[in-house]
């Protein structure tokens, strides 16, 4: 079949910039009807009515669909048709290869000459479809006021007599210029943070995201301690939008994009909730869509909201949920696991009840704890039987503080669970605290260390009612611990040495050795020669082993597996019984797709939703302009094969993707497509996990293939882009491609053995993971 080809769409910008930009594939605002499996494509828009003077150059930019229904890929090719004397209208480049689903944008350059009359010109933009399928042309009318220049010599758009409504359907006569002169959005231009318009306490603000890309920065003067909400309370279909709140010097303070209203999953409208100024200064926020989208009429309201100056501000019901909820039953209690750390954990609403459970082993001795206790908090902690009801011990006040802690020795393997409340039930969304999860002894060879004496019926389990919440009482001695003992009965049963009952001695301390040693071996086979200087090339782990823990896994027996991190990944160990001579035996964290996806995987099919991670994938992390995980979530989708074809694309910060004009080589040639996820990796990187090399195997130094990439890398969840990052402080264009499991990137300017290195995915997940 003859491949098909696509256009293009136009918007007023301020930049003499003829550049093609793919976008992922969007629901058009307007589709034209279609006969079935005819190849069809429409642009939008399709009328201009421009104000301008002698001696300007104006820029319109459209975008074109290609609504093709039997996967054509079309080409474009833009022509004006003749124009005025004075007048030049310059050509469009041509746009081939545009798939079908896909839309493209443009720019056209209009040069307005100083001896043009004073009058109407009416211009004509035909747009064709030369593929071949079907040879459609479509038209973009454009109507140029040319006016004597005013005072301000920056040109204005003639108003309409009617208001834009909220729709996304492009009225003739109202474009989006930039300079503030339009009906959508008198607050433009504001397209940068040195552009950002000052938005008031309490009062409205109606702006537009047009065009295709745009942003709107807003400013305000926030006082130490008070309280704002930013809220877009209105905003058209088509639009999704997000908020990011900034400091004065661009540290990116809070973020949303979908807020929970009402429990209505198709609100998506965003909001950043009660957040309270750390010092009086200017803060500012970015308004943008999601997807990047923008059109005429793309109107939304955006409003700054003031709270309180106090600790206890008015409630909002909405940031009660932290992290960890919903919590509020045994049933439904997150897990915690040796040397786990939950901090932000919120006592709010009023009579919140916050629990977790662990996995306590026989023979053993844990502490679980509460520490960095906000203003309002006074934790009260219940420890409870494997039944989730039968009350173990509880603790108010640990020494002279209003922390609470209890320490713990099972008389058999099995999960526990903890309650933490607030002292009389207190609780608004500013009362939190932090949870720690360790271990105290470890007395495998001996008698408990701890044996519970005394009983508890029943019928006297402690409730937490207002006149019962255990409270502070001045005249009493500070305990570690509760006094609540009892003595073993039933419900403790005699451990046995069956399996069920015995779980690994799971490492939770090594950092700097191995947990075990088969992760000494996998590390040994690639970055043994390395480090010993035999190799010179790039870390496949790094040079030395990081933190080991024991984390939750549903599948794992007992729920836990042993994960020591390194610098590019983590290693695994799920079933200590499997064949240790298995490539498997040791796995290799998902951790990139996990950080761009925002999803911790607890188990095969179970997940802890979070945010992407606003991390930097390359080169320093106090960068503030390079591409973050979060960057790459909008593009994972399956690509077509492109091989014999170039990574010629860049990657912004904001996820926005745009032609790269640095020009590539022939590492940026695409020369393998992974038709399980539907990318294409360039030679650079294909180079790069298939090389040859000395590794160790079983001790010995011998020549062999450095890796099996599937294994170290997983398949590639995205293509290969250019980005801008800081290395050292020092602006470097690298090539990066997010895999499964890893990151690759290419330096041009590194040294040729180190051009191709692993990004830090180990160290950045466990920062995300553990923050």
């Amino acid at each position: 079949m003859k491949r098909a080809r696509l256009l293009i769409f136009v918007v007023l910008a301020g930049l003499l910039t003829p550049l093609g930009v793919w976008a992922r594939p969007v629901t058009p605002p307007q589709v034209q009807p279609q006969a079935p499996n005819v190849p069809n494509f429409f642009v939008d828009p399709s009328f201009f009515d421009v104000t301008t003077t002698p001696g300007s150059t104006i820029q319109l930019t459209f975008q074109t669909y290609n609504n093709s229904t039997n996967s054509e890929v079309l080409d474009f090719r833009f022509r004006f048709d003749p124009t005025t004397a004075g007048i030049t209208a310059v050509d469009p480049a041509d746009i081939n290869d545009v798939p079908a689903g896909a839309s493209v944008t443009v720019i056209a350059n209009i040069t307005i000459g100083p001896a043009v009359a004073l009058q109407t010109y009416a211009l004509r933009l035909r747009v064709a479809d030369t593929s071949g399928v079907t040879s459609l042309t479509r038209l973009i009318d454009i109507q140029i006021r040319v006016v004597a220049p005013t005072a301000t010599p920056t040109r204005t758009n003639t108003p309409t007599a009617t208001a834009p409504t909220a729709t996304n359907t492009g009225t003739p006569g109202r474009i989006c210029d930039g300079n503030g002169g339009t009906l959508n959005d008198k607050f433009e231009p504001n397209n940068t943070r040195s552009q950002a318009r000052r938005i008031e306490v309490d009062v409205p603000q109606v702006h537009a995201i047009c065009p295709v890309g745009d942003e709107d920065w807003l400013l305000f003067g926030g006082l130490e301690g008070k309280v704002y909400t930013i809220d877009v309370s209105q905003m058209v279909d088509g639009l999704d939008l997000s908020l990011t709140l900034y400091d004065s010097n661009g540290n990116q303070l809070a973020f949303n994009d979908d807020f929970p209203r009402n429990n209505d999953p198709s609100d998506i409208k965003p909001r950043i909730q009660s957040w309270r100024a750390p010092a009086n200064g200017q803060y500012y926020v970015k308004v943008r869509d999601s997807a990047g989208r923008g059109f005429i009429d793309a109107l939304y309201t955006v409003v700054l909201n003031s709270e309180s100056y106090g600790p206890t501000p008015t409630l909002i019901p909405e940031i009660c949920k932290d992290l960890y909820e919903p919590d509020g039953l045994p049933e439904i209690a997150p897990l915690i696991v040796v040397g786990e750390v939950h901090p932000d954990h919120r006592l709010c609403p009023r009579g919140d009840a916050d629990w977790v459970k662990f996995f306590g082993k026989a023979g053993k001795e844990y502490s679980i704890f509460t520490s960095e206790l906000s203003v309002g908090a006074d934790t009260v902690m219940v420890l409870a039987d494997r039944d989730g009801t039968t009350i173990i011990d509880f603790n108010d006040d640990y020494e002279s503080g209003l922390d609470s802690r209890i320490d713990f020795a099972p008389f058999v393997d099995g999960f526990y669970f903890v309650q933490v409340k607030n002292v009389g039930d207190v609780g608004n969304q500013f009362i939190d605290y932090t949870l720690t999860f360790q271990i105290k002894t470890n007395a495998n060879q001996g008698e408990p260390t701890m044996q519970p004496t005394a009983t508890f019926e029943d019928d006297i389990t402690p409730t937490f009612e207002d006149d019962v919440t255990p409270t502070s009482d001045p005249d009493r001695t500070a305990t570690a611990t509760g006094t609540a003992t009892r003595t073993p009965t039933s419900a403790y049963p005699t451990p046995t040495n069956s399996s069920s009952n015995k779980l690994p001695n799971f490492d939770t301390r090594s950092n700097g050795k191995f947990a075990d040693p088969a992760f000494n071996k996998v590390w040994a086979y690639a970055d043994a020669p390395v480090a010993s200087g035999q190799a010179v090339r790039s870390w496949l782990w790094g040079p030395s082993s990081g933190q080991a823990r024991a984390e939750v896994y549903d599948q794992a027996p007992g729920g836990l597996r042993q994960v020591q991190y390194f610098d590019k990944s983590r290693m695994e160990i799920s079933d200590f019984e499997a064949d240790r001579q298995s490539q498997w035996f040791v796995t290799n964290g998902l951790l990139a797709k996990e950080l761009i996806q925002g999803q911790i995987q607890i188990g095969d099919s179970n997940y802890v939703q979070r945010s992407p991670a606003q991390i930097n994938i390359a080169g320093d992390l106090g960068a503030a302009s390079a591409p973050t995980y979060a960057s790459f979530s909008n593009l994972l989708g399956a690509t077509s094969d492109r091989t014999g074809q170039f990574a010629d694309q860049q990657l912004a910060r904001s996820g926005k993707v745009s032609a790269y004009a640095g020009g590539v080589s022939d590492a940026a040639k695409l020369v393998h497509y992974v038709p399980q996820t539907g990318h294409n990796i360039p030679s650079a990187f294909w180079d790069f996990v298939n090389r040859q090399g000395l590794i160790n195997q079983n001790g010995r130094t011998q020549n062999g293939q450095v890796m099996d990439w599937v294994f170290a890398l997983g398949y590639p969840i995205s293509e290969a882009y250019w980005a801008k990052v800081y290395v050292g402080g020092v602006e470097q264009t690298v090539l990066v491609q997010a895999f499964e499991r890893r990151v690759l990137t290419y330096t041009p300017s590194n040294p040729a053995d180190w051009q191709v290195e692993m990004g830090n995915v180990g160290q950045h997940y466990e920062q995300w993971r553990y923050r």
